[in-house]
């Protein structure tokens, strides 16, 4: 089925012509019989171009706590993509701290970084030398 589409003048109804705040009360107006209808748009007055557009505010900081220094992404050795499978307790557990210690400014603060201390620290107690 060929459906013709419609141009945006034959799309907006009267009260959103109206809303829009056109010159003329169609706000529309017909370049010549074989055109489809055009939409004819308010020019800006000089008065509007010397107002002045607010700068957009600032975002603020929190000054509470140290600020979080630059992490690099230069790292001694590459990492390895490993899949593990958690326990939703365990995997809750470590969303929630994570979230904490990133409110915190504490290091370390990403789920990578806290899996990764916390393997590093169990290997070195089990005995298994671990590279730093």
């Amino acid at each position: 089925m060929n459906v013709p589409r419609r141009t945006i003048a034959e799309s907006l109804t009267v009260s959103q012509r109206a809303f829009m705040s056109l010159p003329d009360a169609a706000g529309f107006e017909q370049a010549n019989g074989s055109e489809p209808m055009a939409l004819v748009l308010p020019q800006p007055s000089d008065q509007a171009d010397k107002q002045a557009v607010p700068a957009p505010r600032p975002i603020p900081r929190r000054l509470d706590g140290p600020k979080r220094t630059a992490v690099s992404n230069h790292r001694p050795e590459p990492l390895r993509s490993v899949t593990l499978r958690l326990r939703a307790s365990v995997a809750e557990a470590l969303r929630r701290t994570s979230i904490q210690r990133s409110l915190d400014y504490a290091e370390p603060f990403s789920q990578q970084a806290i899996v990764e201390a916390a393997i590093r620290d169990w290997l070195h107690n089990a005995g298994y030398p671990v590279a730093d």
